[in-house]
Parts: C-alpha cells; structure tokens; sequence
C-alpha cells in the first residue's frame, strides 16, 4: 500500500503521463523486451533484454529488475559501456525502467547482466541510499543460479564472492573539451588549499584545507573530447544520448548518460545518481556519441557536450532529472590574461558549492597554460572581482605572486580560495553570479628581501617611539633602506616586546583572537584588510599577560606600519626582542 501511495503521488506530481509504463509487480523471469542507447552518431539502436528476475524489497531503494542484454549493440560496445545509464528498458512496448548497473556472477561471465531501477523509483526519485547487500528469498529464480545476494558495489569487483551476484553504477564518463592534460590531472587530484600559508585558512573549517577532485567524488578519468559547439546531435527522446554539464564555454567539463523518459519539459535519466546532490542547479545539454569504445578493463561512450538545452534540478538515488524550460543561473568567469601573450577566457560554471571553486581554479590555471605556452616561473599582477545577488557589495582584491617553477599553479589560488570561503559562509548564499580575473605576466623575478631590522636603541618605555631603519634588496638589484617609527603604547604591560619585519600577510598569534565577523560585509572587509604579497610590514607585538601565568609567552600584534611595493613580492622575516621598562 506504501508503495501504492508513493506512485500515485509521483504520477500526480508529474501529471498525466503520455508514455505507458509497466509496474515492477508486473514484470516476471522470463519476459523479453528491448532497451535503446547510441552506440555512435545519430543513430539510436535496440538492444534485447530478458528478465531474469525481480529483486522486490520492502521500501524501493533495493527493488531492481535484473536482465540479461544481449544484441548486436551490446556486442558493439563490449558488454555494457559507460554512459548507457538511463538506457530505457520496455517490455510490452511499456516503460519498464533504466537500465542503472552491471552486474557479473562467478559462475558464468560471459553473458551481460545488468539491474534496472524501476520506473516508479525514477519518478519518485527519493533521496535515499541503497543499502550495500540484498538478501536473495528462497523462491526467487536467481537461486537457482546458486545466487543467494545481491551485492551493490561501487566499481567492478577484482573477484566475486561464491554466491553472490555483484552490481555496481554503470559510471556516467566524464567528458571534457578546451583542458590540456595538466588541468584534467587537477580536476581529478583536487587541489589543496593549503598551498600557502594565508590567514582566509582560518576562515575555513579544519577538515575543510582542499578542493576535493573527481577521483574522490567515485569518478576514475576524465576523457579529453572535442569541442561539441555546432555538433549535430539528436533531440531528446528516450534512448537518445544526454549531456550534464558542469562548465560552458571555452572550457566544456560534463557527464554523458541516455535518456530515460522525456514528458513535455520533463526529462529523466541515468537510473542512479550523478554527484548525489539532491537538488542541484546542473546545465542540462545535448550530446553526440561519437564511438563506444569495446575496452578491456570497463566498455565506455565516448562522445561530447553539445548545446546547453536547459537544467537539472534534481540529483538523488534513483536518477536525474531536468526540465528544458528553465535554465540554472550560472556563475560567469572571465580570464585576461597580458604580459608575454595576450588572451582571453570565458567559461560558465555550475552555482555548486563542491564544485564551483575547483573548477574555477582549473579554468584559470588552463587560461595562464593556454596563454602563456609554456610551464616556468615567472611573476604576476593579479586582480580578481566577485560579484553575486547576494553579496552585499562587489569584492574586489589585488595582489601579486611569484613562482620559481610553476606560476600558473598560484594567479588562480587565492580567489578560488575566497570562493570557497563565500561558498561555505555562515551567513546567506552568495548567490554567485560573476568572477573576473585578470593576471599580467612578466617571466622574470621582481621580488624584494627583508635583509636587516636595526632600532635607534635596545631598550624603552611606554609610551616612547621605536626608531627602525629595515634594509632591503631588490632580486639582484641594490640594497636600499627604509627607515620609520612605531610608538610603545603608554598602558601597556609587557616584560618586551618584539618588533617584527615581514612579507605579505602573517598567521593569527596564538595571543589574537579569530576576527569578529557579524555578516557578510564584515567577511569582506576581513579579506580585503589582509596585507598582499607586495606588502612589507613592520609590526609591534607584545606578550599576552595571561600566557605568562601558564608559563608560556603568547603574543598578540599592538600595531603596525607598511609600504607596498607594487608588482614586487616582498619575502623573509627579521625581528628584534625589545625589553620594556628596563
């Protein structure tokens, strides 16, 4: 009766469906049906399919129909490929499902089995998670198989257990156009945040210190395809190749999978989930198979994105769905990058959390590769502007980077960093709309070195002025000095205190409290009041009092003065201990 319910609600939901379906209570061992993918091009082919049974459990997370394909098509594609997910499946002409997993079994190998979700389950599309082993009852026909469970894996399995049917996604490939091998590397491996020490860490929680890549998302490559703009490709229609894509335009990053069910605007597809989102704001584009690849290890399509046709809203346990009559607001990143080579990028990217700063990283690490031509050092003038609904202002920061190995790894860093930061912001969603990113290059080294912090004298009191000269050199250039005062404040009540001489900005002293921040535009003001890269600082810290009961000497920054030396990265570190009172 539950499940009755749940399908009268689902067909309410998605109105009087135009195509016929088929009830899993309706589909027994033995019936013959048909099921529709493309192998490549235009074409869409039938594949056969036969019953083998009905894994029928309590709820609908488990209830699968499992089937033995067979064809030319599937002899074509080497069993059954990535990016046949969502392949519908019929029997009596009607809608039986998606074909969702691969299956194999100990005692025979040779003959495909696959598991289709039921057609309810896709209409319902519950967020829930299958559990990991289903119990096989004694009058099921895969017994007589001498299968007695079904197991749910993640991949396909090294060796399979005596007994036991294995299943696993027939993974979604993941496709991508205008990325050089560097930046599919990235977009699999990740990227740690912690490349550099910078004070926005703090502002992240302590599990959170990288871009988690594809690789860890369950996703093993990332195939390189051509560009699919102004490819031919089919309309939607069940059996027919769709594409969900993550990023648009000059750098193309998706999945390809196969329509299940098209009703009016209304598509399903896949038959398991893509990143498992829920709801999600996806781009929902056609696609075009260009070959399905017979490989040894796991069979696949390879094809690419072709035209964005409208949204996936919806990314749960039994499917994806989409709508073509509304599109997903993206977020439009901009790249210019001058100095050496001129050029320009624009990508659109997905409004996800998870994904939005990694792949606006990557798009912009390829920007600087394409641009420039080649992988070195070098340094860089960089200005990144954010804008988004619901941000309270624009944001906008300058800085400077230099590398001596890899300079493109750092122009994007620091503003996927903030990226990250408004993403996972404890205030209100950003609502990102915009990001532009400018960055000029020069291959040679302009940086300035902190060599010397000399004082006027060794001592002092509160309230008298420290004189400091700081001598500096530029790289390879001439030594030169700056001279300044800071003055020790007249209350305070320090043993010393220690002046200190440094580049770009510094960690929070064990002494300072995390920054009170009350809303967004508190956030901002934080990050932009954090020195650059082209900064030099000279700052008084004292001894926290507190610390010194506990035997330790925590210190906290009293005040500070700076010079900024634009396009130049200050580096190195020099301070004095200063005794107070004596």
């Amino acid at each position: 009766m539950r499940k009755l319910i749940a399908f009268i609600l689902a067909f309410i939901a998605f109105g009087a469906l135009a195509t016929e379906t088929i009830s899993l209570k309706e589909i027994k061992p033995g019936m013959k049906g048909f099921g529709l993918t493309v192998v490549q091009g235009l074409e869409i082919s039938r594949f056969e399919v036969e019953v083998v049974d009905v894994l029928d459990e309590p709820g609908e997370r488990n209830d699968f129909i499992v089937v033995r394909v067979f064809g030319e098509a599937i002899q074509r594609s080497g069993g059954i490929a990535q990016g046949m997910s969502g392949s519908p499946v019929y029997f009596e002409d009607k809608l039986a499902g998606a074909l969702s997993r691969a299956a194999t079994w100990a005692l025979d190998r040779e003959k495909p089995l696959g598991l289709v979700t039921p057609i309810e389950s896709m209409l319902q599309l519950l967020p829930e998670l299958g559990e990991e082993e289903i119990p096989v009852p004694e009058d099921q026909n895969l017994r007589a198989l001498g299968i007695e469970r079904v197991i749910l894996a993640g991949a396909p399995p090294k060796e399979v257990p005596s007994g036991a049917l294995v299943a696993w996604p027939i993974s979604v490939p993941l496709v991508a156009s205008g990325l050089s091998s560097r930046a599919l590397r990235l977009l699999e491996e990740g990227v740690d945040l912690g490349r550099l020490d910078h004070p926005i860490l703090g502002l992240l929680p302590p599990w959170h210190r990288r871009l988690p890549g594809f690789s860890e998302l369950g996703f093993t490559k990332i195939l390189s395809a051509p560009a699919g703009q102004g490819r031919e490709s089919l309309g939607f229609q069940p059996g027919a190749p769709v594409g969900v894509a993550l990023s648009l335009g000059d750098f193309t990053i998706g999945a390809l999978g196969t329509v299940t069910l098209v009703e009016d605007e209304k598509i399903l597809a896949f038959g398991h989930p893509f990143l498992f989102s829920g709801p999600c704001r996806y781009f929902l584009t056609g696609a075009a198979i260009l070959d399905t690849v017979a490989a040894m290890d796991v069979s696949y399509k390879f094809g690419t994105l072709t035209e964005l046709r409208g949204g996936v809203f919806v990314d749960r346990w039994p499917g994806i769905a989409g709508r073509t009559d509304r599109r997903p607001l993206p977020i439009e990143a901009r790249f210019t990058v001058a100095g050496e080579a001129t050029g320009k990028f624009q990508v659109q990217l997905v409004d996800e959390p998870r994904l939005s700063p990694l792949l606006f990283y990557v798009a912009g690490v390829e920007a600087v590769d394409a641009t420039l031509n080649r992988i070195g050092p070098g340094t860089a003038r960089v200005k990144y502007t954010i804008n988004g609904r619901g941000l309270p202002r624009p944001f906008t920061r300058e800085n400077v980077v230099l590398s001596t190995s890899d300079l493109a790894v750092y122009i994007p860093w620091e503003a996927a960093l903030v990226l990250d930061v408004l993403a996972y912001n404890e205030f209100r969603d950003p609502l990102l709309t915009a990001v532009e990113l400018e960055a000029e290059v020069s291959k040679g080294f302009s940086a300035v070195e902190i060599l010397d912090l000399r004082t006027d004298r060794s001592s002092y009191q509160p309230g008298e002025a420290i004189q400091f000269t700081v001598e500096v050199r530029t790289w390879r250039g001439e030594t030169r000095t700056l001279e300044g005062a800071i003055r020790v404040p007249r209350d305070l009540d320090t043993p010393y205190v220690e002046l200190r001489a440094y580049g770009g900005p510094r960690l929070r002293e064990k002494g300072e409290p995390a920054p009170t921040l009350k809303g967004l535009e508190d956030l901002l003001d934080y990050i932009e009041g954090i020195p650059t890269y082209d900064t030099l600082t000279v700052e008084l810290f004292a001894v926290d009092p507190i610390s010194q009961l506990m035997g330790e000497a925590w210190l906290y920054g009293v005040d500070s003065v700076s010079q900024r030396f634009p396009g130049s990265v200050v580096y190195g570190e020099v301070s004095l201990i200063l005794p107070i009172g004596g």
